[in-house]
């Protein structure tokens, strides 16, 4: 029986709640770094190769050394190691690892399995059809799209587990797109070219999305990407399952300003396409409401500006924040705009990125009152969305948190099965033919790809943030809308240039600070 909790000090590992202490201090590690840390101290002082982790940890899913690499990086931070003079976790090279405390234990219940442990699926005889998952592991965007890396492939193990597709299993290959879109379309490539795979799974920042669309485009390859955007694209090698403007970012800036009745707006985002693309959406948008914006803010790609971007929230007379921004930064902005006295009381914020993920990162208290735009969120009553969260837990923990764009990333894997499925391929033009004729009962309700678009029909909600972490959902379109790729205050032609423009402002990147 495996302890329930397990000491080297002065560190402990409660198996049971799945936390990590220093003495009494706990240390907030993410699920899958607790599952990879369990693993390791309960093989003390031994080696343990990559093969034996990848498949004690990992299921149908073949990860580059970089994920193994960021795991163990995580876990040194967190422990206070140093790689060159180590205390806890040694690199035995080209082999794997090896954790070098004794360990005792505290007790002798059993503690539940690890998130990561599954059991092994059935074998085919057929070779398998390989897809390609490609997120952040490391890096500003990893705290939210490796749970999105999670939904990805527990919905590739569902299909593994009910024969696969066509009787073949489903081979995950994941890769680390490192938070940079330069590494995204170097991966994809890799993943297309070298490794064979037909689809990808992926890309969570539009200007990841852009580079990665120029390699699929260029291999006739499939990309799904599952995240909220700025549209102003078209691609027939992309299948979009997060929202398009008119689904999310427009009936919420409506929604304040008829069931709010704020009037006066701040735009805040990162410096990326994603941020300038959806301001200039919300600017025409507040224009035609009769409102007024009266400031817009960017953070630097590092942050270092975020005194700046408060002092000016703070000095503006504002009655709404309406916010863009992704991934680590806007925990560090959050912090800093409650510390300048702006509470959600006094001016509230609609979020546009911020999902039950990145409340993880954010004070307990402090969003509570503001707002988020989402399709999707975990606390929506259908019977199909709590037999869903409830599947993710058993398989991953009854603490995860589940959230818009987990929800598409796992659509879209169904969606795709059931399309090679009809076209008897996974040939990407085969799969975009059968597409025409796929939906999906998905946790947040019915969902289809739009033909002409390809393009995810899908209902707008908005929820209020509560205690715990959550939204209640406040307000729903009570349906799917038809997606709109181009929002309607300009002509196509006018919104490609607009992105143009931002690509030259970044000497041909989609975001600033690359060189």
């Amino acid at each position: 029986m495996a302890p329930e909790t397990l000491v080297f000090p002065p560190f402990r590992l409660d198996g049971m709640n799945q936390e990590l202490f220093r003495g009494t201090e706990p240390i907030v590690l993410r699920p899958k770094t607790f599952a990879f840390l369990w693993y390791l101290v309960r093989h003390p002082q031994r080696l343990l190769t990559k093969e034996e982790l990848l498949t004690n940890l990992w299921s149908d899913v073949i990860v580059s050394d970089d994920l193994l690499r960021g795991y163990i990086r995580e876990l040194r931070v967190a422990l206070g190691d140093d790689a060159r003079s180590p205390r806890y976790i040694a690199t035995v090279s080209r082999r794997g690892y090896k954790f070098l405390p004794s360990v005792t234990s505290d007790a002798s219940e059993s503690a539940p399995p690890s998130p990561l442990a599954v059991r092994p699926p059935a074998r085919s005889t057929r070779p398998p059809i390989r897809v390609g998952v490609l997120h952040s592991l490391t890096g500003m965007m990893a705290a939210s799209e490796t749970s999105t890396v999670d939904a990805t492939l527990f919905a590739v193990e569902e299909l593994n587990q009910r024969g696969g597709v066509c009787g073949r299993r489903v081979e995950a290959l994941v890769a680390d797109g490192q938070s940079d879109e330069r590494v995204f379309a170097r991966e994809a490539e890799r993943l297309i070219t070298e490794e064979g795979v037909r689809v990808l799974f992926g890309c969570w920042t539009s200007a990841s999305r852009k580079t990665v669309r120029e390699v699929v485009e260029r291999h006739d390859g499939l990309l799904f990407y599952p995240v909220q955007f700025e549209g102003m694209e078209e691609s027939p090698n992309i299948v979009y399952t997060g929202a398009a403007p008119n689904q999310q970012i427009l009936p919420a800036v409506r929604w304040t300003f008829g069931f709010l009745r704020k009037r006066r707006y701040f735009l805040v985002g990162r410096d990326t396409v994603f941020s300038w693309a959806a301001h200039a959406v919300i600017r025409d948008e507040v224009q035609q409401l009769d409102g007024e914006i009266v400031g817009e803010a960017y953070l630097s790609p590092s942050g270092a500006n975020v005194a700046n971007v408060v002092e000016a929230i703070a000095g503006s007379d504002a009655d709404i924040i309406l916010n863009t921004i992704g991934g680590d930064l806007v925990a560090m902005y959050s912090r800093a705009l409650r510390a300048s006295g702006i509470t959600p009381s006094l001016v509230p914020t609609m979020y546009f990125c911020v999902s039950e993920v990145e409340l993880l990162g954010f004070s307990p208290s402090d969003s509570i009152g503001d707002y988020g735009a989402w399709n999707y969120f975990q606390s929506i009553e259908r019977p199909e969305n709590k037999a869903f969260v409830d599947r993710f837990r058993t398989r991953y923990g009854s603490r995860r948190v589940v959230a818009d764009p987990m929800e598409a990333s796992y659509v879209g894997v169904h969606l795709w099965a059931r399309a090679v499925e009809a076209a008897d391929d996974d040939d990407a033009r085969g799969v975009r033919e059968s597409l025409r004729s796929q939906s999906f009962d998905a946790p947040e309700g019915l969902i289809r790809i739009d033909p002409e678009s390809q393009y995810a029909w899908k209902t707008m909600r908005l929820g209020r943030v509560v205690a715990g972490g959550q939204f209640e959902v406040i307000w729903s379109s009570e349906r799917p809308l038809r997606p709109e790729p181009f929002a309607s205050t300009r002509s196509p032609a006018s919104w490609t240039a607009l992105l143009s423009d931002l690509f030259h402002r970044w000497d041909g990147h989609w975001s600033a600070g690359m060189r």
